[in-house]
C-alpha cells in the first residue's frame, strides 16, 4: 500500500512538472508568433487579425494533442531510442495534418503574403512554420523524459544502498555473542544445582527482559535512550550474577536524562569487552563505572574500570570482532558525526562513544 501511494505521488508531480513546461512552451511560442505577425503583416499592407486566429486555432490544436501524448508517453517506462520513435509516428503526422490545416485556412481566410514566391517555395514555408514549434515541442520533451529516466535510476540506486546498507546494519546488530548465552546459562544451571531459586527467578528475568528488547527492536529503528539504558541494565545484572560481588557497577547518567532516540544495542559490545578485559581475565573485585553526560552538543557514553587510562591504545589487529561491528555501525548509522575511543591497557577496559546529538534529535522528531 504505501509502494502504491509514493508512485502514484510520484506520477503525480511529474504530470504537474510536464504540464507545467508544456503551457509555457507554447505560451512562449504563442508570444514569439504574435509578436512576429503584429510586425510582418501590417508591412504587407494586410489585417492580421486572421493570420492570428489562424495560429492560435493551430496551437490551440497542437496544444491539446501533445498535451495528451505527452501525459500518456510520460508515465511508461520506454528507453529513449523507443520512446523518440513512438513519438515520431505521431508527431509527423499531426505535423502533414497541420500544415494542410494552415495553408487551407490562410488561403480561405486571409491574403497570401507569398502569393508571388514560387509555389514550392511557399509550400516549404508552410511546413517549416509548422514543423518548428511541434519540433521543438518534441525537444523540450526528451529533455524532461531523459531527466525522469536519469532520476528514476538515481532513486533505484539510492534505494538499493539503502537496503544494503539496512541489510548490513542488521547483521552488525544481531551478532550476539554466543559466548554471552553460553555463559548465562552455565550460570543459571549454577543456580540450579545450588537450589538458589530466587536468584535463578531473577536470572531468568533479566534474560527474559534483555532478550524481548533484542527481538523487539526488528526493523532498525531508534527508540528512546532510556530503553536502551535498561536492556543495558538487564545485561549487567545479568554479568553480576554470574560474577558476584567480585563485579560493581558505578553509574554516572546526566540528570535529566536528555531525551534523544538512540539506536537499539548500541551499547552492548562495550559492555561485553569491559566485562572480559577488565572482570573475566582478572582476579579480585573490578568496578566497572558507566557515565552519560551531553558536552558540547555531543552525547558522551564512557565505560571503564576505574583507573583505566584512556591514553594508553589498542592496536587494531587485536581489537575484537564485535567491536570492528559497532564501528561499522557508528559509520553506517552517523558518519563522521560519530567516534569511537578504544583502551586495554595493565589498568583495564577503557571505551568512550560520542555521538552529536543533532544526529539523534533528527530521530526523535
Amino acid at each position: 500500500m504505501a509502494h502504491s501511494v509514493i508512485t502514484a505521488d510520484v506520477q503525480r508531480q511529474r504530470l504537474t512538472s510536464f504540464c507545467y513546461w508544456h503551457v509555457l512552451y507554447w505560451l512562449s511560442y504563442l508570444l514569439v508568433k504574435y509578436t512576429h505577425l503584429a510586425v510582418l503583416v501590417p508591412l504587407q499592407d494586410e489585417a492580421t487579425w486572421p493570420y492570428l486566429w489562424i495560429y492560435s486555432l493551430v496551437t490551440l490544436i497542437n496544444v491539446l494533442v501533445t498535451g495528451w501524448l505527452g501525459q500518456h508517453e510520460l508515465l511508461q517506462q520506454r528507453q529513449l531510442v523507443a520512446q523518440l520513435t513512438r513519438l515520431l509516428w505521431i508527431v509527423i503526422p499531426l505535423w502533414l495534418t497541420m500544415v494542410l490545416l494552415r495553408q487551407y485556412l490562410v488561403m480561405r481566410y486571409a491574403s497570401d503574403m507569398v502569393q508571388n514566391v514560387d509555389s514550392v517555395l511557399k509550400y516549404f514555408l508552410a511546413f517549416s512554420l509548422v514543423l518548428l514549434p511541434l519540433a521543438g515541442w518534441l525537444a523540450v520533451f526528451m529533455l524532461i523524459k531523459t531527466n525522469q529516466l536519469h532520476y528514476a535510476a538515481l532513486q533505484q540506486q539510492q534505494q538499493l544502498a539503502k537496503q544494503a546498507r539496512q541489510a548490513r546494519l542488521k547483521v552488525l546488530r544481531y551478532q550476539l555473542n554466543p559466548h554471552f548465552m553460553f555463559n548465562t546459562l552455565n550460570a543459571l544451571n549454577a543456580l540450579i544445582v545450588q537450589r538458589n531459586g530466587l536468584a535463578a527467578e531473577e536470572l531468568i528475568q533479566h534474560i527474559s527482559t534483555y532478550l524481548r528488547h533484542s527481538l523487539k527492536n526488528q526493523q532498525d529503528e531508534f527508540i528512546p535512550l532510556q530503553q536502551e539504558l535498561d536492556a543495558l541494565t538487564a545485561y549487567m545484572a545479568i554479568q553480576q550474577v554470574r560474577f558476584g560481588p567480585r563485579l560493581q557497577l558505578n553509574w554516572q547518567l546526566a540528570t535529566p536524562l536528555p531525551k534523544v532516540h538512540f539506536p537499539p544495542l548500541l551499547l552492548q559490545p562495550l559492555a561485553e569487552n569491559a566485562i572480559q578485559y577488565s572482570v573475566a581475565e582478572r582476579a579480585g573485585d573490578i568496578c566497572l563505572q558507566l557515565s552519560l553526560q551531553l558536552l558540547q552538543n555531543q552525547l558522551h557514553i564512557t565505560l571503564a574500570q576505574q583507573g583505566a587510562n584512556p591514553n594508553a591504545g589498542w592496536p587494531e589487529t587485536e581489537q575484537p570482532l564485535n567491536l570492528i561491528n559497532l564501528a561499522e555501525r557508528l559509520q553506517l548509522l552517523f558518519g563522521n558525526a560519530a567516534s569511537l575511543t578504544l583502551s586495554h591497557s595493565s589498568s583495564g577496559f577503557y571505551s568512550q562513544l560520542r555521538i552529536a546529538t543533532e544526529t539523534l534529535n533528527e530521530r526523535s522528531t
